[in-house]
């Protein structure tokens, strides 16, 4: 296999960004940039020119450098325009690419990038050729191809990737994580899995996981780095600062969103003795905004607001921060809507205006301690995954390392039998001896040499050679002659078991006089 320092000196202006596992929060793949004199770019292929071509050679070599360094199987994505895809000259390089890099199946992912208009029924039928080849495909939520579901389903894609446009709107706009929380929940349905790109922020990056991306990948986790400093990040094979992708917040936080600024006066002053940070919302609006820039456990919303019912507004908040623990407290019921969310999951409890302190602040308390099992539920799972990953993982590289033990013994049995099968066939005498001085193997040649003692196999050598040999057979080293019959021959001892303890020798015979050895 190529040395990865190697690759990495042949092809200096690719960086690679990490991609990361948002549950383990482990390194799993990484995406192809190229440095340009004026910017950073993706790699994009747009037919099978060379400069497209060239690029990818390099990735998918380097990627398939680190995969056999460190048994893992990361895989590279790189952009791809449709119409390349579809082109046959671009089929057959990348076939003879992938074959070329000894990258396994699977770790070369190609970012379909459509354009405008409808996408040709070949299309499909070209991806699949492609996918029969080892290669994935992902296509981005914002693409022709992921608009048409229809087509979606029909194109034997991987995965969807989240723009980082849309990422990054969840900081500043509520309604953005509905959107994403319903692509990826249509994802997962038709069993593909989702990244979400362009993570700038722990905010982001929290909720991204919340609505249930598989990858995170962004300038907050890294950007395009160059082969050393990835291959440096491998060799760690450290999971990500959990700082990195959890929003930092403060120890049982509580919202209050009310409209009557009083009500809100008087939960805070009651509720201040049990040691919450309380926030406080006056409005729907206010409160989407506050947990768009904070991390929440416990929601407590009026029910009767101007704009935004608490129904509503914990609907919304359920899309948002699905972790938290929602309380309706009203002296208005709308029966059915508040019914409707209990069922729906959207509220926990709902709690009637006026309020008595006690058992106010005793549901409150219950609201956390349910936060706090979900909490450590999520963070046990969390390490059963990450430990499930860390067993297949294992697994992965015994099967491998199996597989090499299986290879190189066929190759090593294969080796044997074709030795014995040509010192059998030698017409020159030959004799394997075992550590204790018996016949281990005799050739026809030899068996005719000693035809008056055959068969020879098991009997002591100092049985068949003269006692002069005693000594030759005691080292397993050096060489002596034989008078048989008229012939003389010059017999050599070889050691067997160079890299191992002594296993004996093999003798060989070879005939001096002008005369035929063989007997008639």
């Amino acid at each position: 296999m190529d040395n990865p320092d190697q690759i990495a000196y042949d092809a200096p202006s690719l960086l690679y960004q990490p991609r990361f596992d948002s549950r383990s929060g482990l390194l799993v793949g990484a995406k192809l940039y190229v440095v340009t004199p004026s910017r950073q770019d993706n790699v994009v292929i747009h037919s099978a020119n060379p400069a497209g071509l060239a690029s990818l050679g390099h990735g998918c070599r380097q990627t398939s450098a680190w995969n056999s360094v460190s048994g893992r199987r990361l895989v590279l994505t790189v952009g791809a325009r449709l119409e390349a895809l579809c082109d046959p000259e671009f089929a057959g390089a990348l076939n003879g690419l992938l074959l070329d890099s000894r990258l396994e199946p699977g770790c070369l992912e190609l970012n379909i990038i459509t354009g405008q208009g409808d996408i040709p029924d070949t299309s499909a039928a070209t991806l699949r050729h492609l996918k029969a080849c080892g290669v994935r495909f992902i296509i981005s939520a914002a693409s022709q191809a992921n608009a048409l579901l229809a087509w979606t389903g029909r194109l034997p894609v991987d995965g969807i990737e989240v723009p980082a446009g849309l990422v990054q709107n969840v900081t500043t706009d509520p309604e953005g994580v509905a959107i994403v929380r319903a692509l990826v929940t249509r994802a997962h349905n038709m069993k593909l899995k989702v990244c979400a790109k362009g993570i700038a922020s722990a905010h982001s990056a929290s909720v991204m996981q919340a609505c249930g991306c598989d990858y995170l990948q962004g300038p907050l986790l890294s950007g395009g780095i160059p082969p050393e400093a990835f291959g440096a990040l491998l060799s760690r094979d450290e999971p990500l600062d959990g700082s990195l992708i959890h929003h930092p917040t403060a120890e049982r936080t509580l919202l209050l969103v009310d409209d009557e600024e009083n009500i809100l006066s008087s939960l805070r002053r009651l509720l201040r003795r049990d040691a919450y940070t309380i926030l406080t919302a006056t409005s729907g609006k206010q409160g989407l905004e506050i947990l768009a820039s904070n991390r929440v456990d416990v929601i407590v919303s009026d029910q009767r607001m101007p704009a935004m019912t608490g129904v509503e507004f914990l609907h919304k908040a359920k899309d948002m921060c699905p972790d938290t623990v929602r309380l309706v407290l009203s002296g208005y019921t709308d029966l059915q809507s508040v019914t409707d969310a209990i069922n729906e999951g959207a509220i926990y409890k709902f709690l009637t205006k006026p309020w008595d302190d006690a058992m106010l602040r005793a549901n409150i308390e219950e609201a956390f301690r349910r936060k706090a099992m979900s909490d450590e539920n999520q963070r046990l799972a969390a390490e059963l995954h990450h430990a499930n990953q860390e067993l297949e993982r294992i697994n992965e590289r015994l099967t491998a390392v199996l597989a090499e033990r299986e290879r190189r013994l066929g190759l090593d049995e294969a080796a044997l039998s074709l030795t014995q099968e040509a010192l059998a066939v030698m017409p020159l005498p030959v004799l394997g001896v075992d550590p204790d001085g018996m016949i281990a193997f005799a050739n026809g040649a030899a068996e005719n040499l000693f035809s008056d003692q055959a068969p020879l196999l098991g009997l002591g050598a100092e049985e068949v050679l003269p006692d002069e040999f005693r000594g030759l057979l005691q080292t397993g080293t050096g060489q002596a002659e034989l008078h048989c019959g008229t012939r003389l021959f010059r017999v050599e001892a070889h050691p067997l078991g160079a890299r191992s303890p002594h296993r004996g020798c093999l003798l060989t015979f070879t005939c001096r006089a002008d005369v035929p050895w063989m007997t008639p």
